[in-house]
């Protein structure tokens, strides 16, 4: 252990930029500067937010001023002077999430900022270089001369191309922007070179476009190509129909402070892409789409290119200047951009008589791409991709999440390239008939997710279960993170509220996600006006959004929207969006109270559902309840009230309304009191709730039990068999709820249990799910006899548990402006553990050892971060903590000790065993 302590140390001290021996310096130039969370964005709304990285070479600094200049011109910023925004020196420790308080930005204008801060001594640092925003087209004004265009035709499953060649005159170009939107997808090249693909799916009236700098890609003096392949098929369980269209934009400025616009409008041309062999069948009921046939003797090679003759294609029939029907809004700029990575086979079995199985060695969510040549012109190659293979070592179609997952190409009898257009989940994909071996050379799969930090956070543990759990769990969420937080990328592909909170709260803090999540928290918001804004569903929030089957609900999903709200405020400390939805918090949580039961005091019948989902869901799949009551005032639903009431006091008091901040405290604390009351038995435990008539549930559940415990409101005499009632379960519940039972296990400090939760492959659990197989979490955890989805990421849940209690990194303020450092004790279970938690002000790296000697924790802070951090206490009555080599008095904290009010830079803390083991 001695050695790896010494690489410990190492990485943490790699870990903070800027942690030195300087003392009494002035902070450093801030770095990283981010706007809405994005370095350089292009097209992005009237009301930006700026953030950026505290950077000071002394130990224990904070950030107690910063200034902001927001500028119209690169000179002006470099004379000092923010002729759009000067914000003056602003007293405060916020990062990121700071709102513009400056001039009206104009649309497709490029501004300039940098921003310095003063450290705890009032001692100011230098600017930070240069940065640039470039603000989108903010009003339907702004894409004048702009035309929705479309090629007219009934083919359900609509591929179009369209083109455009455009001179500019010989003059120096100083910048260039595009934005862009289509229903439903696009993929933009221009002058043969894909800029970017998109939109996220949404209702006309709230539809998004995309922006991109393309001035490196222009030519002065000649002819430019803009290109653009364009997918409509139809409304699916995450998207809706809208309407067949695509409208474009770009904006070329010259040196010379001219300027020229390239649109869409009737003098486009277009042509089917006859590639796609029409008439296919659905996928499924659910909407994905269809099968793709594709012949590639119909393929218009180099379509996209400049210098294809296109003189034969037909005129694009102009829709309409925006705004037109159905496009009657004002476009919504969106800054989430889909990444795609060509990788590589992991193997490639043959099977004989040209069938090939290509093994991607896990699941991933993307399309294959073959280069086939040779063959007979018209001979049909049947592709099929799966989960699982049979016993022969085909792809076995039993695994396919009810969806047809087949693909066909139509060869030429010479060189093409197959490449379906819309991706699904796959770890197999098996091609029957190919005209010529199948080789790395020739596959690749082009996996996509939406845009997140993957390289950032670090787990490590000597326990190899416990490290193939994590990377698990973190596989999982780029596999569903894709235009929404889908339930799954094959059989639904359905932004599901449940789905999309779950996995945004493993995502925050382990891939640094914040733009995805934003994103979807507003969508639910606008699911309200689109389907529940009659006066008796206010607060009802869409159970999938966007979606094709209009207004459903399943309410404990919009009991989570509010605890996910408070996740996202922890994580970002992004104020400006509490403080503008607000009155749509409340209305949730007014909807909740709507259901008190006055003569119990309890929630009961709470409005929505249907089905299986009626009242609330409790758990899914039906299997994953295990046995849980669905009574009419249930306790799982009464936990979420709680929480939801809870929070809505934390939210108030963050916006500084007190009469609000303690009617919810009060309601909470009523709550809590009749859950106390009615739904604890004579044996102490929580019983799955009370029948319409008041009569008890005779059934006790771990879910009744863990929502209690996680929340903090078990009366104290009925904690210890509580707790008890949750352990002896073992894992009884599914992947909608599990998180609380992480939660419920490590706030009663049950370390030792909660990683027998994660490493027992005897349970019910993540080590199970691997022992069989697993590469992505599943629908249930018991999906691969039943079924059900093998590539779920609500299972993804669990990383909550190596964040807050192995590590044990949990934010106190917003934008972890403090925060706990609280490992759990894990006794003789666990030796070491070490791992990087990423944040908005820098990441966190915890590296901690247990030794019969000692247990020795290293925490490096970035500056601005203050900690509490807490040990283990082990055995003795003494409370004596070595701290960088110094002894100091902790407080105690139960069986632990807390150092308080610890600053930034990297810290040793060493607490000498006594007469116990440390953890005991």
């Amino acid at each position: 252990m001695r050695e790896s302590t010494s690489i410990l140390r190492g990485i943490l001290l790699s870990a903070v930029v800027g942690v030195g021996t300087v003392c009494g310096a002035p902070p450093g130039a801030p770095t990283h500067p981010r706007v809405n969370d994005v370095e350089a964005p292009v097209g992005i709304g009237a009301a930006p937010s700026f953030g950026w990285r505290v950077q000071d070479a002394d130990a224990d600094e904070i950030q107690t001023r910063y200034q902001i200049l927001v500028a119209s011109s690169r000179e002006g910023l470099a004379s000092g002077m923010g002729d759009m925004w000067d914000s003056g020196p602003v007293a405060s420790r916020l990062q990121n999430h700071v709102p513009y308080g400056g001039e009206r930005l104009e649309s497709d204008r490029r501004y300039y900022w940098q921003v310095r801060t003063w450290d705890r001594d009032d001692q100011p640092g230098p600017y930070s270089e240069p940065d640039v925003f470039v603000v989108g087209l903010l009003d339907a004004g702004a894409w004048s001369g702009a035309g929705w265009i479309r090629r007219d035709t009934d083919v359900a499953d609509d591929t179009t191309y369209y083109r455009k060649a455009a001179a500019l005159p010989d003059k120096e170009i100083e910048r260039a922007a595009v934005y862009i939107s289509s229903a439903h997808k696009y993929a933009l090249y221009v002058n043969g070179v894909l800029v970017g693909k998109g939109p996220a799916y949404h209702y006309p009236r709230y539809q998004y476009y995309n922006g991109y700098d393309v001035t490196s890609l222009l030519k002065a003096g000649a002819d430019n190509q803009f290109a653009i392949f364009n997918h409509w098929f139809g409304s699916g369980q995450g998207r809706p129909a809208n309407a067949r269209g695509v409208i474009m934009k770009a904006v070329v400025h010259y040196a010379d402070g001219s300027r020229a616009e390239v649109v869409t409008d009737e003098t486009w041309r277009q042509a089917a892409a006859d590639q796609w062999v029409p008439g296919q069948r659905r996928r499924n009921g659910e909407g994905v789409g269809y099968i793709e046939r594709i012949d590639a003797r119909r393929m218009i090679p180099d379509w996209y290119r400049p210098g294809f003759d296109d003189s034969e294609w037909e005129l694009a029939t102009l829709i309409g200047e925006h705004p037109t029907p159905p496009w009657t809004g004002d476009l919504a700029p969106d800054l989430t951009r889909i990444v795609e990575t060509e990788r590589a086979p992991a193997a490639i079995a043959n099977l004989g008589e040209g069938t090939y199985v290509v093994d991607l060695g896990k699941v991933y969510a993307g399309t294959p791409r073959i280069a086939f040549s040779g063959g007979e012109a018209g001979a049909e190659v049947a592709m099929l991709g799966g989960f699982r293979l049979d016993a022969d070592g085909a792809v076995d179609p039993a695994h396919n999440q009810n969806t047809d997952l087949r693909f066909y190409a139509l060869l030429s009898g010479g060189d093409f390239v197959f490449e379906p257009a819309e991706y699904f989940g796959m770890r197999y994909f098996q091609i029957e008939g190919s005209p010529m071996p199948i080789t790395e050379a020739n596959f690749s799969f082009i996996e996509r997710y939406s845009a997140m930090d993957a390289g950032r956070s670090s787990f490590e543990s000597p326990d190899a279960v416990l490290n193939g759990v994590w990377e698990l769990m973190k596989h999982s969420i780029p596999v569903c993170a894709q235009e929404a937080f889908v339930d799954t990328p094959t059989r639904e592909k359905g932004g599901f509220l449940g789905d999309a909170a779950i996995q945004s709260l493993a995502a925050m803090p382990v891939y640094a996600e914040r733009l995805l999540t934003r994103r979807s928290l507003n969508e639910f918001l606008q699911s309200m006006d689109q389907h529940w804004s009659d006066e008796e569903d206010r607060g009802r929030i869409n159970a999938v959004y966007p979606n094709g089957d209009g207004a459903r609900d399943i309410p404990d999903y919009t009991q989570a929207y509010l605890v996910w709200v408070w996740a996202y405020y922890m994580e970002t400390g992004d104020r400006p969006f509490l403080a503008a939805n607000y009155r749509r918090f409340k209305e949730v949580a007014d909807y909740v109270i709507r259901h008190r039961d006055p003569a119990t005091g309890l929630i009961r019948d709470l409005t929505g559902g249907g089905g299986a989902y009626l009242h609330g869901i409790v758990d899914w799949p039906a299997d994953m309840r295990f046995g849980y009551d669905m009574t009419a005032a249930r306790t799982v639903i009464n936990g979420w009230a709680y929480a939801d009431f809870e929070i809505m006091s934390r939210i108030a008091a963050a916006l500084g309304y007190p009469a609000d901040r303690d009617a919810y405290r009060r309601l909470a604390d009523e709550l809590s009191a009749a859950m106390g009351d009615r739904l604890l038995n004579e044996d102490g435990v929580y019983i799955d709730g009370l029948d319409a008539d008041g009569t008890p549930s005779a059934h006790v559940s771990q879910h009744a039990n863990m929502f209690p415990l996680a929340l903090g409101i078990v009366p104290e005499a009925a904690r210890d068999t509580v707790i008890a009632a949750v352990k002896e379960r073992r894992m009884s519940v599914g992947m909608v709820t599990v998180w609380w039972l992480i939660r419920a296990l490590g706030e009663a400090d049950e370390g030792e249990h909660l990683l027998e939760l994660f490493t027992n492959p005897e349970w019910y659990g993540w080590a199970r799910s691997l022992e069989r197989g697993a590469t992505t979490t599943w629908e249930s955890w018991t999906a691969d006899e039943t079924g059900q989805s093998l590539s779920h990421a609500w299972g993804a849940a669990g990383l909550e548990g190596y964040v807050r209690y192995i590590l044990g990194v949990t934010p106190l303020a917003p934008q972890y402006e403090t925060v706990r450092i609280k490992p759990l004790a894990f006794g003789d279970r666990l030796p070491y553990a070490r791992g990087v938690v990423p944040t908005d002000r820098g990441d966190i790296a915890v590296a901690w050892e247990r030794t019969p000697e000692a247990f020795r924790m290293q925490v490096a802070l970035p500056a601005n971060v203050r900690a509490r951090v807490v040990l283990p206490r082990g055995g003795g009555a003494d409370t004596a903590v070595l701290v960088n080599g110094e002894s100091v008095e902790a407080e105690e904290d139960g069986r632990y000790l807390a150092v308080e009010d610890v600053g930034s830079g990297t810290h040793e803390f060493v607490r000498i065993g006594r007469a116990a083991p440390i953890g005991e």
